[in-house]
């Protein structure tokens, strides 16, 4: 099984994905409601509906806010992004983050991502998402800062967030709260 689709009562089908990568059992709902529940390599297939099912709750609870916002969304235009004004000032503002901190990173790539606000590779590539330029500028500077420090930090360790709480001079858990109430609009 590379791929195949559960229905669940309640819930309606879940796609079950077997991953090389993933190292935990981890399940994703789209803006569109599609639930994924990604599998990693040796998890039985029984292992990860005993997990899907013990999950139900929190997938109800979301589903049930996806549909609160997608009818209030649907009255609100998002305001409209000028792709290279944005590209061009998330860019100059990653730069002055970079020298303010003294970290490096080899290239950056905006792009416009649907799951993610920003990534750094193993090899100090920066990826951010066009759709910061949405975002409240302390919000903006948190992800930058963030993808920055992972050029240094390539892991989620207590030490990192030690050290992004130092560069931010706050609580970085707190602002990773706040992104997450703007994870659902996403697009462009």
């Amino acid at each position: 099984m590379d791929t195949s689709t559960v229905d669940v009562p309640n819930v309606g089908p879940v796609v079950m994905r077997k991953s090389k990568r993933a190292k935990r059992l981890c399940i994703t709902i789209r803006p569109d409601q599609t639930i994924r529940l990604t599998v990693p390599r040796g998890v039985s297939v029984r292992k990860a509906k005993q997990f899907l099912h013990s999950r139900i709750p929190w997938i109800t609870k979301h589903l049930r806010t996806l549909r609160e916002l997608g009818s209030v969304q649907q009255n609100l235009r998002l305001p409209k992004i000028n792709k290279v004004e944005a590209r061009d000032t998330l860019i100059r503002r990653l730069n002055e983050m970079a020298e303010i901190h003294h970290l490096n990173y080899s290239k950056v790539s905006i792009r416009n991502q649907k799951t993610r606000w920003g990534s750094c590779s193993a090899k100090n590539n920066i990826s951010l998402n066009i759709n910061l330029a949405r975002l409240p500028g302390q919000l903006r500077d948190y992800v930058m800062l963030h993808e920055l420090l992972h050029t240094r930090i390539k892991n989620h360790s207590k030490e990192f967030w030690a050290e992004l709480d130092k560069a931010l001079g706050g609580d970085s858990k707190a602002m990773a709260k706040k992104l997450r109430k703007y994870e659902l609009g996403l697009t462009v």
